[in-house]
């Protein structure tokens, strides 16, 4: 008998660590079309991604904004190393251009951790 609620323990265990290992989005409207990715939320605790390809050379003109009204949001860029390019401010609004000197995929990660709130990227190529 005492097996028997060991396995039923340790399940359980397995269980609830999965699901706090899950992403939660709730009440979340989210597109990513073209060159534009936004979302708003009313929890989001998780990564988002979108990938930008570019030749080294290029200015990555990025429009972004975001509104936080609880828990943490971040928005970076990775280039195709996986190195950090930028962090954009969040809680605001504003413009970069970003001179990439590396051929491949960049990577935007936006990622929440109980969030409540939206953000919205926006970019182009020069």
């Amino acid at each position: 008998m005492n097996k028997k609620w060991m396995v039923t323990g340790m399940l359980v265990l397995v269980i609830a660590m999965l699901l706090a290992a899950c992403d939660k989005k709730i009440m979340y409207v989210g597109s990513d079309f073209g060159s534009k990715v936004k979302a708003s939320y009313r929890l989001f605790t998780g990564t988002d991604e979108k990938k930008v390809k570019l030749k080294s050379g290029d200015t990555l003109v990025v429009d972004y904004r975001s509104k936080v009204e609880k828990g943490e949001l971040t928005i970076k860029l990775y280039d195709p190393d996986g190195q950090l390019v930028r962090e954009l401010g969040t809680g605001e609004s504003g413009s970069e251009e970003i001179e990439v000197d590396k051929d491949g995929k960049y990577k935007f990660e936006i990622t929440g951790k109980d969030a409540k709130g939206s953000y919205e990227i926006e970019y182009s190529k020069e």
